[in-house]
């Protein structure tokens, strides 16, 4: 079965606390209420009011701690790319799917070590680690904020994952590492954002060291912006980080995220520039977006 098709829509029994945001619905058949998610990529979205719509993206995994393999990656790919096209669009949440029994929480637990064992040949080797490189792309070409909601273990290329995310958020359970250099094998691909995120110190001593850290130093060091206590308190927070950037400008958060990207390969003074022309372009309609937006400011000041 081709990826796209196997990019499921399913129901929001699997985060029940996110839906409380708008009127939320699924867009397609939807699985039990009681099913056990399988190995896939799950994808649904919510309407918060008319043409406003948020998406959850689900990869599950749960007998494996959602480890990433081929299948699962194009799959992943698929599903961000079918959701860069909704103009409707203002935010997405990643997420893990619930483990098995007696499986720990996990948001992602690295990529597929039986897989990269059989590989046999760098073009293999590129072949396999490039696809992993092209569902972080996917994920970051979509062009509104993307929320990781990380609960319990974020490992390798789940690290990864989450790096290419606009915001995190995680459990004070979560535990982030970077084990690659135990297993034979350096971090790779979306690891080259841990800098930016940490700095190169604490880069080198995730990736020398290989050592786990714990949800507070995570938080510490900048690799993710905010820890919670439960699960309850995560999609609390999640929701509302969905509901304020879903009440900013459309065009304004789209415009803000591509100039985001600009500046993270780029020196200050092309940075700048790079601004300077996104805020023109906001005004080539005539400035339609920002005159209703600003409107209603300068209304709340006169009340």
């Amino acid at each position: 079965m081709s990826a796209p098709r196997r990019a499921k829509q399913v129901s929001q029994h699997l985060h029940p606390a996110l839906s409380s945001v708008g009127k939320a619905h699924v867009s397609a058949p939807t699985a039990p209420a009681n099913a056990t998610p399988q190995s896939a990529v799950y994808t649904s979205k919510r309407e918060l009011s008319p043409g406003n719509t948020v998406a959850t993206i689900t990869l599950s995994n749960p007998r494996k701690l959602n480890i990433i393999n081929t299948t699962l990656t194009k799959e992943l790919i698929s599903a961000c790319n079918d959701l860069a096209s909704d103009s409707t669009l203002r935010a997405v949440v990643l997420t893990g799917g619930g483990t098995a029994e007696g499986k720990a929480p996990t948001f992602i637990g690295g990529a597929d070590i039986t897989e990269m064992h059989a590989l046999t040949s760098p073009t293999e080797a590129k072949a396999f680690i490039s696809r992993i490189h092209d569902a972080c792309r996917a994920l970051r070409d979509i062009p509104v904020p993307v929320i990781a909601r990380v609960d319990g273990f974020c490992l390798g290329a789940g690290l990864e994952i989450m790096a290419a995310c606009d915001l995190r958020v995680a459990t004070s359970g979560s535990v982030f590492g970077m084990p690659e250099v135990k297993v034979g094998i350096p971090s790779v691909v979306e690891a080259a954002l841990l800098p930016g995120l940490i700095g190169m110190g604490r880069t080198r001593r995730l990736l020398y060291l290989a050592e786990n850290i714990d949800a507070a130093t995570a938080e510490q060091w900048g690799l993710v912006e905010k820890v919670v206590g439960d699960v309850r308190e995560l999609d609390e927070v999640v929701e509302g980080w969905v509901a304020t950037v879903a009440g900013m400008g459309p065009a304004a958060i789209r415009s803000q995220k591509k100039l985001m990207q600009q500046w993270e390969n780029c020196s200050v003074d092309e940075g700048v520039r790079a601004g300077v022309e996104a805020f023109g372009e906001r005004f080539e309609d005539g400035g339609l977006e920002p005159k209703e937006f600003m409107g209603r400011f300068l209304g709340r000041k006169r009340e």
